[in-house]
């Protein structure tokens, strides 16, 4: 967890680490997952992060505590369509 996430997210209260890493000939693109507290609430950040020869970017969105439920149904049944199609 970095310094910028502190300031941009809030309190970090677990950092889930790495998702998804890609690298290319210049470069990385990662993409993670942290619970954090901002403004008194509970909230799951998604964090995308790369870098390449002549330049960085990081980009986040949140989604409330309240919002997990669905991304859990959400999250089932995409697994249950990918098994369907033989890419799981």
């Amino acid at each position: 967890m970095s310094v910028w996430d502190r300031i941009f997210m809030g309190k970090i209260i677990k950092d889930f680490g790495t998702l998804e890493e890609k690298s290319f000939i210049v470069g990385k693109f990662k993409k993670s997952v942290l619970l954090v507290e901002r403004r008194g609430k509970l909230k799951i950040a998604f964090k995308w992060s790369g870098f390449a020869l002549f330049g960085a970017s990081v980009s986040y969105f949140d989604l409330s505590i309240e919002s997990l439920p669905k991304l859990r149904q959400v999250l089932d049944e995409a697994v249950e369509i990918a098994k369907q199609h033989k890419h799981y």
